[in-house]
């Protein structure tokens, strides 16, 4: 559990447009193969909420009730280090999934889920999920190849503290790139509260490593950096990195 005494809240009841809950749901890889009428079925299966910014829409460690689509605003997903102190290992965006459920085999979260902007998502409770999985064949296939592909991760995991940190830290920059990035004139932006321990946690790595390489990286010209934000100058450069790669000069 978090140091500090946070609560979870349950978010005001929010009134999405029928077109803004369909077109988030439609993100979602476990609905892509609904039709608009299974859709729109499912639609009212579930309830949407607003929180805002620092407010917990899950704590980790409390047992598992519902999930979460992302609709609008984004989220960081937070996990306790062994030393008591929370750090970012995702972020969460319009139509990222958030949470966990028994029926998944986790009965507790992993992890926890805090706003750092208002942020409205549509909430499937654990009883009506259940409903969901018998009712939608093709939404039960999506959830077992996730599953699966949960476990295949788990098991390669061993390897990825294998990777040196530059390709750790390109990979997390590619993800936000992705999820948050916005490009500009000079390159990509990533605009988030983040500090480097945040970075170095998401990295698998230290303040002091990832900081190294950054200070590389904008000596090269391939980012740039201020306070809570970066900028990907040279995208090509990060990816190749990521895949490991060795550059040449």
């Amino acid at each position: 559990m978090p140091q500090s005494p946070v609560t979870r809240s349950a978010g005001e009841p929010h009134q999405c447009s029928i077109e803004t809950r369909l077109r988030v749901l439609r993100e979602v890889r476990w609905f892509a193969d609904l039709e608009d009428e299974e859709l729109i079925e499912l639609n009212g299966r579930i309830t949407s909420h607003a929180w805002a910014a620092g407010q917990y829409i899950h704590i980790e460690g409390d047992a598992a009730d519902s999930l979460h689509v992302i609709a609008e605003g984004v989220a960081k997903v937070e996990k306790i280090a062994p030393d008591g102190t929370a750090h970012i290992v995702d972020i969460a965006v319009a139509g990222d999934l958030v949470g966990v459920l028994p029926q998944l085999g986790d009965p507790v979260y992993a992890d926890s889920v805090v706003t750092l902007g208002v942020t409205c998502a549509l909430r499937i409770d654990a009883n009506r999920f259940s409903t969901i999985l018998r009712r939608y064949p093709s939404v039960t296939l999506h959830v077992l190849d996730d599953v699966a592909g949960k476990l295949a991760r788990t098991r390669h995991s061993v390897t990825v503290g294998t990777r040196q940190v530059p390709e750790r830290l390109a990979d997390v920059l590619l993800m936000l790139m992705s999820k948050v990035g916005r490009r500009d004139r000079e390159g990509i932006l990533i605009d988030l509260p983040l500090t480097r321990v945040d970075i170095a946690a998401m990295a698998g790595s230290t303040p002091e490593s990832v900081s190294r390489t950054m200070s590389v990286w904008k000596a090269e010209g391939i980012v740039d950096s201020g306070r809570q934000w970066t900028r990907v100058l040279r995208p090509d450069i990060i990816r190749t990195i990521a895949t490991g790669i060795t550059r040449t000069a």
